[in-house]
């Protein structure tokens, strides 16, 4: 008011002011609050997931017999060598 402008004026240039701050931490914090549940759920599917998706052994008749095979067709217990 000091400089010439309307009261009336320079009350509605500060609310603009105020406005347009309030809306630029708004949008700030709704992008971060968007990272965080980001990095939440990222942390729970981390958690949760599965960490030996290997085939596990299992037992089947192969080339060495009945026994436990890897994944590579390997045997991995020595059964009986005279076993058919």
């Amino acid at each position: 008011m000091t400089r010439g402008v309307p009261a009336g004026a320079a009350t509605a240039v500060l609310w603009i002011v105020k406005l347009a701050v309030l809306g630029m931490l708004l949008y700030t914090v709704s992008w971060l609050v968007l990272l965080l549940a980001f990095a939440v759920v990222a942390t729970w599917f981390a958690r949760n997931a599965d960490a030996d998706d290997e085939k596990q052994p299992e037992l089947r008749d192969g080339h060495s017999g009945v026994g436990l095979y890897d994944k590579d067709d390997w045997r991995i217990d020595m059964g009986d060598p005279d076993e058919p």
